[in-house]
């Protein structure tokens, strides 16, 4: 359709008063994860499209084989599973019924709960989708550092000077892996990095199927950029905040001690990731942007034309999301550490414990003082979601100056003024730092960070859950015994001890095959004539021309680094649909 601005309307009475409906039809709740902002129901038009659930099921079914290959329990499951897969063809909002069916089903198969003797175990679970490439390096210190700059949460690494006295790093300590090295020289010359697990200290953990009881810390984590390699080398991890006896300071050269600290780190990373950077930060952070457009764009309005193919699917997976996945007993409740309330909280700290727009790519790089590539060599997420920003803030640029020829005009959108109002009022979406915009250039980055969110972000964010996460000794989601007391001792039982048993590891490599290896639409590849204008149509195919250019760019790097596919474009979904 040809969009214009609400000024020009020539009915503006229609309009109002389509308006006025759809605030009828999609309303606020703040009682399902207060006080986060949901839409209350799933309008019938929001459901899941024919296509996407015939791909759901392709990966459903091949899910449920990969089981019952290896259990004759899992083949009673599979005939359990007949109607809602069944089911999954319809349309609407029952289409998102039947598959919030069986994807419940799917990701809950039964597995024992028996403990896990050897890693040959957990790679024994993986019998027709294949072991994730983690799976041959995990143990390896440099694929401990490189999972920090290209892993699931590659958004907490920050430069520091020295670390502070929680952690009481010493050259004895820093020498055992940089030898002639120290922690003075590293931070006078910007080469010392912290990860800082903090905001997971004191959580509430829980108790799995099983009955075994959880462990979740807040460790810190001190890595230095090499003088001789410029690689970044894991330096010592201590798995609690507060230092003391107890709580000793871990190097490589503590054996099975360090290789425990290792996963007490991926664990909190592990839970870190799921509540705060993939749930809470593109999910959650999302879905109020969707609801306030549904209730204040006109159908013809240039911002919901663009918007709408970046917002398709989200209000019906983060429904599926919270019925089967964030509910309490629910997948999240029983294989993360924290029991929900407390993996929730940090979901609701995530959304409303900064700014929308700290979130800006080039914003956030700087202010952890990682934006330099000389300082930082190989931070993979950086260079590459850099090339995605940068395309599609030029892409909102060049569209928004299509129809807004001055200021003035921006602040006199009044559906604009209404949608971002609400997103961010205490009745409506909830989110913190987003004002009504007064300039073109406010618009072009609200509506450049949105796009980037729900598109390249979440990519990033999302699709390690299959080739890195899904492989519990990588990055198990709980831990299953205490933290070592002392830096030597501890044996290989020991550090299995810490691995999840069957039924968690059967569950997290479930979950993180079906949301992991599901994509759907690509970023740029819009619908033809989606924008009803050649102009502008003509504006879309040069930015998807850019995306292509990205793709060999990307793809180049990657010969020349461990391969970082989650940001080539062409796995790049437009919206967050799973």
């Amino acid at each position: 359709m040809s969009a214009f601005l609400p000024a020009f309307d020539p009915d503006p009475d229609t309009r109002d008063r389509e308006r006025k409906g759809r605030q009828q039809q999609y309303l606020y709740n703040h009682n399902y994860v207060s006080p986060l902002a949901f839409v209350d129901d799933v309008p019938g038009g929001e459901g899941f499209p024919i296509n996407f659930t015939t791909m759901l099921l392709g990966k459903l079914m091949t899910g449920v084989a990969n089981e019952a290959d290896a259990d004759s329990a899992m083949r009673r499951t599979l005939r359990k599973m007949d109607t809602p897969l069944a089911n999954m063809a319809l349309a609407g909002s029952t289409a998102v019924h039947a598959v919030r069916a069986a994807v419940g089903t799917f990701i809950g198969m039964a597995a024992d709960a028996s403990r896990m003797e050897s890693i040959d175990d957990y790679n024994a679970l993986f019998h027709l989708i294949g072991l994730p490439p983690i799976a041959k390096d995990f143990e390896l210190d440099s694929t401990f550092a490189e999972l920090r700059l290209a892993g699931p949460n590659p958004v907490l690494i920050r430069r520091i000077d020295r670390p502070d006295d929680r952690f009481p790093v010493t050259d004895s300590h820093f020498q055992v892996a940089l030898p002639g090295d120290s922690i003075e020289a590293a931070g006078d010359e910007h080469r010392l990095f912290l990860v800082d697990y903090q905001r997971l200290d004191g959580i509430e953990t829980g108790i799995s199927p099983g009955g075994q009881p959880k462990y979740l810390y807040a460790p810190l984590a001190l890595f230095a950029v090499s003088k001789d390699t410029r690689k970044l080398v894991p330096v010592a991890i201590q798995c609690k905040q507060k230092p003391g006896p107890d709580n000793p300071v871990f190097t490589p050269d503590d054996g099975y001690n360090w290789r425990i600290a290792k996963t007490i780190v991926e664990i909190a990373d592990g839970n870190y990731h799921e509540a705060i950077t993939h749930l809470g930060r593109t999910h959650l952070t999302i879905e109020p942007f969707v609801v306030a457009a549904r209730r204040q764009f006109g159908p013809n309005h240039p911002l919901n034309v663009l918007l709408r193919p970046h917002f398709d699917g989200t209000l019906a997976i983060n429904n599926m999301a919270r019925m089967k996945l964030i509910s309490p007993d629910g997948v999240v409740d029983r294989l993360l550490a924290g029991k929900i309330s407390a993996t929730l909280g940090l979901s609701a700290w995530a959304v409303q414990g900064h700014a929308f727009m700290d979130l800006l790519p080039t914003e956030s790089f700087r202010r952890r003082g990682v934006d330099d590539v000389s300082v930082l060599p190989g931070y993979a997420y950086r260079d590459d979601s850099l090339l995605h920003w940068e395309a599609i803030r030029e892409w909102a640029a060049t569209y928004l100056r299509c129809f807004y020829r001055s200021d003035a005009e921006v602040a006199a959108d009044v559906e604009v003024t209404a949608w971002l109002t609400e997103v961010s009022a205490t009745t409506g979406g909830r989110i913190s730092g987003v004002t009504p915009t007064r300039t073109l250039a406010e618009l072009i980055d609200v509506i450049a960070l949105v796009i980037f969110t729900t598109s390249a972000q979440h990519a990033a964010v999302n699709f390690p859950q299959f080739d890195i996460m899904s492989y519990a000794p990588a990055m198990p989601l709980a831990g299953y015994a205490p933290a070592p007391a002392f830096k030597q001792g501890a044996t290989e039982a020991d550090y299995m001890a810490h691995l999840p048993p069957r039924d968690q590891a059967v569950l997290q490599m479930n979950t993180g095959y079906l949301l992991g290896s599901a994509h759907y639409t690509q970023l740029g590849r819009y619908e033809p004539n989606c924008f009803g204008e050649p102009r502008i149509n003509e504006l879309a195919e040069k930015f998807a021309a850019k995306l292509d250019d990205i793709e060999r760019i990307i793809t180049e790097r990657n010969q020349h680094r461990r391969p970082y596919p989650f940001l080539l474009p062409s796995g790049v979904p437009q919206s967050i649909n799973v």
